[in-house]
């Protein structure tokens, strides 16, 4: 397989206006199809209308457009202009797997004008790299938490394997032969140190350019949300080799988990808004009753299912995002321990 490791990719109108039919072939999957984390600490308060906007909010989005975070990001600013009162333009700075636009949203000033939506990512970020340009714990604080989507692991079809077991065999057999590509190396490192394999990483700015690459035969593994890789499963030009979920999905009852063959793997994507630190409480609050309330939107929750993203973890409580970030972070620093794959 050829190694290719600088990409651009910008994404095409076509792309955009396609997403309503990806939607479309999903259009089965339950809102259930991702584990929902339970509420933890006190209920986020009602929207209080003691903070409006006086300007226009911008939207950062760490990552292309037409992706799963591009789409609920846009999901939400809709509904929460219509609450505020403002417009709230949602801004694409993608690149460094997601640690550009998490830079840019954590210099900006903290005055309520200016939010993000981050994911699992930067919490793993925190761990996997020696240097950032910012702090997720100390430069940004956590406003509302959104949902959760399945994580998928996927291949070109030219590969030999056709399971999780027999990737591990292979990859075995020919070490740092195997190659994977995304935005984030956290769910391939994983299984990498958990079934003691050498494959090599490829980084990418997000999952279109890798999608792109894996469909060409230049890279051999990938994993990323349910709703971006799936499309491409039902065509044949991408293979599915296992979700990262603890169970087998519903919507996909036949598709074996990770976890089948490597014990105790689990991942689930989860997203969340933030703020830089320093945003009054009051705005802060104000937000997080607005998008906790939007989120309540049977319209959003459809939507969002066809999607595959489960909004129950945008009812948790106040801690949950936090808590969240903070698990994350640490189950990554046991990863980087134990093999010192640190991504500078």
């Amino acid at each position: 397989m050829h190694h290719r490791k600088h990409l651009t990719w910008r994404a095409a109108p076509a792309r955009l206006a396609a997403l309503a039919i990806l939607a479309a072939t999903l259009a089965g999957l339950p809102a259930g199809a991702a584990r929902a984390e339970g509420t933890d600490g006190a209920p986020s308060p009602a929207p209080s209308p003691g903070w409006k906007p006086t300007r226009p909010i911008v939207f950062i989005v760490p990552f292309p457009p037409a992706g799963i975070n591009d789409v609920l990001a846009r999901t939400v600013a809709q509904r929460l202009s219509t609450a505020l009162g403002q417009p709230v333009v949602v801004e694409n700075r993608p690149g460094a797997s997601g640690n550009i636009g998490a830079e840019v949203l954590s210099r900006a000033t903290p005055d309520g004008h200016t939010i993000g939506i981050l994911n699992s990512i930067h919490g793993v970020n925190a761990a996997f790299y020696r240097k950032l340009p910012y702090d997720i714990t100390r430069d940004l604080v956590p406003v509302a938490p959104l949902g959760e989507s399945p994580l998928v692991l996927v291949t070109n079809p030219r590969t030999p394997y056709q399971s999780v077991a027999e990737l591990i065999a292979y990859a075995k057999a020919n070490p740092g032969k195997v190659n994977y590509g995304g935005p984030t190396s956290y769910p391939l490192e994983m299984i990498k140190t958990m079934a003691g394999v050498d494959i090599t990483n490829v980084p990418y700015k997000g999952s279109g350019p890798t999608i792109n690459d894996m469909i060409a035969g230049h890279i051999d593994l990938a994993t990323g949300p349910l709703l971006e890789y799936m499309p491409h499963v039902k065509t044949g030009k991408l293979r599915l080799l296992a979700v990262g979920t603890a169970n087998r999905l519903k919507a996909l009852p036949a598709v074996p988990t990770v976890a089948e063959s490597i014990p105790g793997y689990d991942i689930t994507v989860w997203y969340g808004v933030f703020a830089p630190k320093g945003t009054p409480a009051p705005i802060v609050e104000r937000l997080r009753g607005e998008i906790r309330s939007l989120m309540k939107d049977a319209e959003v929750r459809d939507k969002l299912a066809v999607l595959s993203v489960d909004t129950a973890f945008s009812q948790a409580g106040a801690n949950a995002l936090p808590n969240r970030v903070a698990s994350e972070t640490e189950r990554a620093k046991r990863i980087v321990a134990r093999t010192g794959g640190y991504l500078n």
